[in-house]
């Protein structure tokens, strides 16, 4: 039989992916915040909880898959450090964090897991709604080889590809890496779409003709037309890319490295944030240049 899995987070992405796992045979315990975005997932037959800490106690395999930082931190420690995923967890638990967070925060996580007996993974992932939905998520890991290698079935359900890339906090600095990549790619297809249209083009024929060539990219070819089409429905909403990007700007702060592509970047994306945006999904920039 199957590890039984708790899954904590079943949000946009998250649903999708503990889906998976209910799937491929994993009797699957959830907890969300929300506790409708888990009815789909408990009417196929997952155990629902009304807290993390009981979810956690019921599992093999801990997943969370959360928004923010500070979500990390009270979910895996808790209020007062006892009432956390880290101290109810079974013994010998593993624990696999998808959130895209802090890397200190993962080496913190590692480090009180292996204090109780547990083993922990960071593993942060990039490909939107889409990845998640058709379990093509690119996944970067941090953390032990033993605990990576537990974790990779699991993972490999969830992804097209699954990478260990070092010691716990490496798979967050990897994510941190692509999120830079992501904001500044979201500046380049906006502009250019924005240029195409001030010289009297068809935005969307000129979306079609460069996402072939040298300018392609993921954002252009699979949200620039969602956002040419006044779609800004969130795969992956502005203020979470908002979080990714201060958290990326925190780390490079730290080895003295100076990102001004990712200045501008944060610039837009937070003023898209400040004028009510937030909520939206992240191709909703073009509304900056004029959409």
């Amino acid at each position: 039989m199957a590890a039984p899995v708790t899954f904590i987070g079943t949000g946009i992405m998250g649903g999708s992916m503990a889906g998976h796992l209910l799937a491929a045979g994993h009797p699957l315990h959830v907890h969300s915040r929300t506790r409708a975005k888990a009815e789909p997932l408990l009417a196929r037959g997952a155990t629902w909880h009304d807290t993390p800490a009981s979810a956690a106690a019921d599992g093999q395999v801990v997943i969370t898959m959360l928004g923010l930082p500070s979500d990390v931190e009270q979910v895996y420690f808790g209020t007062d450090g006892s009432s956390g995923i880290i101290a109810t967890a079974a013994p010998g638990s593993l624990l696999i964090d998808m959130t895209t967070s802090s890397p200190r925060l993962a080496e913190r996580i590692a480090a009180a897991a292996a204090a109780r007996g547990l083993a922990a993974v960071d593993a942060p992932v990039s490909g939107g709604d889409v990845g998640a939905r058709n379990a093509q998520l690119v996944i970067m890991a941090g953390g032990d080889q033993p605990a990576f290698e537990r974790a990779r079935p699991l993972l490999e359900l969830l992804g097209k590809s699954v990478t260990r890339l070092g010691a716990a906090g490496s798979g967050q600095r990897c994510k941190l890496a692509n999120q830079v990549a992501v904001a500044v790619g979201m500046v380049a297809w906006c502009e250019a779409l924005a240029v195409a249209r001030a010289g009297g083009l068809d935005a969307a024929a000129v979306q079609q003709v460069i996402s072939g060539g040298a300018a392609g990219s993921w954002g252009l070819t699979n949200l620039a037309p969602r956002a040419l089409a006044g779609d800004f429905a969130p795969g992956f909403l502005v203020r979470h890319l908002v979080k990714d990007i201060h958290l990326a700007r925190q780390e490079a702060e730290v080895t003295g490295l100076e990102l001004p592509g990712l200045a501008v970047a944060e610039r837009l994306y937070g003023v898209l944030e400040a004028t009510g945006n937030g909520d939206e999904g992240t191709q909703a920039l073009l509304r900056q240049y004029g959409w």
